[in-house]
């Protein structure tokens, strides 16, 4: 008796017990405004209770929304997840700080991740739905545009929405913690569309402010999650830096998430919810059926400590090998052959070009008030690079992209922390590959300065050869490892000065124009023609007839407003027909002001090269931090003029 009466326990014992089945959603998501929409992704990603079978963009710009998640999955190593674009367009939300970054980055526009479907975020949502009846929970953290055309244009789908969890409102707490006085942003941005959904029947839980304005992320938390370093967290450190915001991140969204698979740590309560036409979400009179399940409360620590935990472990680490072609820092050299590119970031006229890094206002050079601090990202180089991990990286486009002289150098300035290890990358237009350099032992935690060869530069497979004349490149990279910083200001791409050359270096660059590459009125907007294959290293700027200057002339537009420095030089290359006098003019079209230097007894009908300093310009030379935005070239009647390779700089000392 007894043996029969311990063998039914012991067959208990050994059975498995039912793995439990992932709830299958679909996250409905405005990524790329506040931070809190990326970590509702990625804990939708890494929570093993959930099935994610689709996200939608809803708001603003929907097609680069969707682009964002396609890089963030397909770096998690989800890229079977499939993304729809919202149609719904409003509310004309813009990206928020500099996350336009992670759009425009070689992996996603060379479409080395996923892309985005073509069916539409509502088509998408309803196939789904009809095909899985009563199975999928929709999980919305964004305006309630999408989810609304979905239950108007298919009203027959309401039925099978196991459930809808909405991030939206605020019922008796608004985001001072208190009564609310502001209507929440997620509802406030499309009302009707909330009105709409409020209505629908459809079964809603929601997460109000009333359990989520307090669910604040300080340093030792961020640290904390950030910590785990996996592709998955890198990328949500990635957004998180370039969102760009002092405030401590609130976790508004992920609760929403969480809802749908775990509600232990919410109160909740049957609630009717009306919206009104300015956004508020109210209780109903006592008088209307309860429509949604509402947390009104949350376990604030509980939450956060789960929530933090749960990213902190996620694993496997992610951490970039130690570059090889290591080399040692070069001269700097005199007054440079030819200046190809720069950028101080002292204005945002080449803004568009900086492809990865922030401004930074604090920590800058002596005499400088900005640099560009490194955000994580991955390896633009898709061929032979390692973009299973990031790296900090400052990283900025020469557009349009030009050729290179004889001896390609590259001097920058610089701030390290936690490393002393830095990586130089460019990559070769007319090659289609990118190559590298790497320096180390250098000095951390203070502004230095290097150049570099960059002929010495190779693939990382030692392939390549090296950075030769006439080669057109493309972006400038500057890598470290993503557990320590990095700061760059002063980039000064050039062709190095012969030994001959006494003049020093120019201390700033204010302005260089080539004309070999690009588009005039694009990248060399102003008046003249391009003379092709005439200039003196490939193109030049050739004078028209400009009836407002007095007659043949070349007026170079500067892209903007570029401040002067303490002393205004400019050298050009020219070939001058028809005359041996020239007068040149920096112009300030806003404040109207003109100064003017004219040169004469200039060489004729050949090549030759000129420098201007402006301490002579009438009616007064210009002062120390003046803005220019363009300059003239004005010749005698019945000359003619080819320009090349101008350069407007302050010089520098020997």
């Amino acid at each position: 008796m007894l043996c029969c009466g311990l063998l039914p326990t012991a067959d208990l014992g050994s059975q498995e017990k039912p793995k439990q089945e992932k709830i299958p959603i679909i996250l409905d998501c405005d990524i790329g405004t506040d931070i809190d929409d990326t970590f509702a992704l990625a804990l939708a990603v890494l929570s093993p209770e959930l099935d994610l079978r689709g996200v939608t963009s809803v708001s603003g710009d929907t097609k680069a929304r969707a682009l964002m998640c396609c890089r963030l999955l397909t770096a998690a190593d989800r890229r079977e997840v499939p993304v729809a674009i919202g149609e719904a367009e409003k509310p004309p939300q813009p990206l928020r700080g500099w996350q336009g970054q992670y759009v425009h980055h070689p992996a996603v526009l060379s479409k080395r991740t996923a892309q985005p479907i073509k069916e539409a975020a509502v088509e998408f949502m309803y196939a789904k739905l009809k095909a899985e009846p009563g199975k999928i929970t929709l999980v919305a953290v964004g305006p309630l545009s999408n989810i609304a055309q979905l239950l108007t244009e298919h009203p027959d789908c309401k039925p099978w929405i196991k459930r809808l969890v909405i991030m939206g409102g605020s019922v008796r707490v608004g985001y001072n913690n208190k009564p609310p006085i502001q209507a929440e942003f997620n509802i406030r941005a499309d009302p009707k569309a909330a009105q709409v959904v409020f209505r629908s029947g459809v079964p809603l839980t929601v997460a109000p402010l009333d359990a989520t304005t307090m669910l604040k992320l300080d340093p030792a938390m961020l640290a904390r999650i950030f910590s785990a370093r996996s592709n998955l967290t890198q990328q949500v450190e990635c957004l998180w830096q370039l969102w760009d915001q002092k405030s401590a991140p609130i976790m508004f969204d992920p609760v929403a998430v969480t809802l749908a698979f775990n509600e232990s740590f919410c109160k909740l309560e049957d609630l009717h919810i009306e919206v009104d036409d300015k956004g508020f979400t109210r209780e109903g009179d006592g008088k209307g059926k309860p429509n949604a399940r509402v947390a009104t409360s949350i376990k604030q620590d509980d939450y956060l400590k789960w929530f933090v935990e749960r990213f902190a472990s996620h694993t496997p680490q992610a951490l970039p090998k130690e570059p090889g072609n290591r080399t040692m820092p070069v001269a700097q050299g005199g007054f440079p052959n030819r200046v190809h590119t720069f950028e101080d970031y002292t204005t945002d006229i080449e803004k568009r070009w900086w492809m990865t890094g922030k401004l930074e206002t604090v920590n800058v050079p002596p005499g400088s008030k900005r640099a560009c601090r490194g955000v994580l990202t991955q390896d633009f180089d898709g061929k032979s690079g390692d973009v299973k991990t990031m790296y900090n990286s400052v990283i900025f486009n020469p557009v349009p992209g030009p050729p290179m002289g004889k001896q390609p150098r590259l001097s920058f300035k610089y701030w390290l922390k936690g490393t002393d290890t830095l990586r130089v990358q460019i990559y070769s237009l007319s090659n289609g590959y990118h190559r590298y350099l790497s320096l180390s032992k250098l000095p951390q935690e203070k502004w230095e300065s290097a150049t570099v060869d960059m002929s010495a530069a190779r693939r990382p497979d030692g392939t390549g050869g090296p950075l030769s004349e006439n080669e057109r490149i493309d972006d400038i990279q500057f890598y470290v490892d993503p557990r320590a910083e990095l700061l760059i200001d002063d980039i000064v791409l050039y062709d190095a000065a012969s030994q001959e050359e006494k003049r020093p270096f120019p201390k700033s660059i204010q302005f260089t124009g080539w004309f070999d590459s690009g588009k005039q009125g694009k990248e060399w907007p102003g008046t003249y023609d391009i003379a092709e294959k005439k200039g003196f290293f490939w193109n030049a700027a050739k004078s028209v007839n400009i009836p407002e200057l007095g007659g043949p002339a070349i007026r170079l537009n500067l892209r903007g407003e570029r401040p002067v420095g303490e002393a205004a030089h400019l050298f050009f290359r020219y070939q001058l027909a028809g005359g041996d006098s020239l007068r040149i003019a920096l112009v300030n079209r806003t404040a109207k002001e003109t100064q003017v230097v004219e040169l004469k007894g200039l060489t004729k009908d050949k090549w030759s090269e000129a420098t201007v300093d402006f301490s002579d310009a009438k009616p007064k030379k210009p002062q120390p931090g003046d803005q220019v935005d363009e300059l003239h070239f004005l010749l005698p009647q019945g000359a003619e003029l080819l320009l090349d390779d101008v350069l407007l700089y302050e010089p520098g000392t020997k």
